[in-house]
């Protein structure tokens, strides 16, 4: 499902909100609605050289720093790209989170996909990566917005919340709560023509 949504944004040239209620299991005892929130990142930058040989491009962003992305086999059509196209980088994080209902456990789970452009198509390649888990929490600081939890690892972590929806949600907590996580990372670089 994941592969199909990124192949398909991949194509309309953006990747947006993944579904993560499904990640979560909306089909648990006690639906309630999890807390999701997610920021996206687009960048533009001008193709400023080409080598084909070692299958790298110099880009130019806002800031007209060079920087060299170094683009492997699966960036199909390679041969297409020339001085002055536009490259479009685009990352999107989602996360959603709710308190897991009493006697409820959710599997572990990692789901990874990847894109690329069809033949012929202009140059494209995306990945999205989503993980959930269910997560005990050990320690909380509403004051500096940090949560630590254990997870199936049963490694401690500690993360500083920074979205304001995760920050309410934060305050709904007590140690010891168990919580459904989800989390989702995609992003797409496409290879535009130069404006005329």
């Amino acid at each position: 499902m994941i592969f199909a949504t990124l192949s398909a944004r991949l194509r309309q040239g953006a990747i947006l909100a993944l579904p993560l209620l499904a990640l979560i299991g909306c089909a648990t005892p006690d639906p309630e609605p999890p807390v999701v929130a997610s920021t996206t990142r687009e960048m533009v930058a001008a193709v400023d050289r080409v080598d084909a040989r070692n299958r790298t491009i110099v880009v130019r962003g806002p800031d007209n720093k060079p920087q060299t992305l170094q683009l492997g086999p699966e960036v199909r059509n390679f041969a297409q790209i020339r001085r002055g196209d536009r490259v479009r980088l685009h990352y999107e994080e989602a996360v959603a989170v709710r308190i897991a209902g009493r006697g409820s456990s959710l599997e572990p789970e990692t789901v990874l996909g990847a894109a690329r452009a069809e033949p012929g198509a202009r140059p494209a390649v995306g990945a999205v990566a989503a993980t959930r888990a269910q997560v005990r929490i050990t320690a909380l600081d509403t004051a500096t917005n940090t949560v630590s939890f254990v997870g199936p690892s049963r490694v401690e972590r500690t993360v500083a919340v920074r979205a304001p929806e995760l920050r309410e949600f934060l305050k709904t907590l007590n140690v010891g709560d168990r919580v459904d996580v989800a989390i989702a990372e995609a992003m797409a670089i496409r290879v535009e023509p130069a404006e005329r």
